[in-house]
């Protein structure tokens, strides 16, 4: 087991469970997602907004593997 890749994947969750705690106080409901189809993200989101930070997530999506191959 990769001790690098233990930390990376600890970090992620935490970052995704911050974020689920960080929309707790928005008051309007904002959403969106992506849909990674190797090697096509497919986003989708409820406000300009929202769609490019989730098209960042896309990217980091997309590299993260090819960063763990090296």
């Amino acid at each position: 087991m990769n001790p690098f890749k233990v930390f990376a994947g600890f970090v992620i969750l935490m970052l995704g469970v911050s974020l689920l705690f960080l929309s707790l106080i928005q008051t309007t409901p904002e959403y969106g997602g992506v849909i990674v189809i190797w090697p096509f993200p497919i986003v989708f989101a409820s406000s300009p907004d929202i769609a490019t930070f989730m098209i960042l997530v896309a990217v980091i999506f997309v590299l993260l593997p090819l960063l763990w191959r090296w």
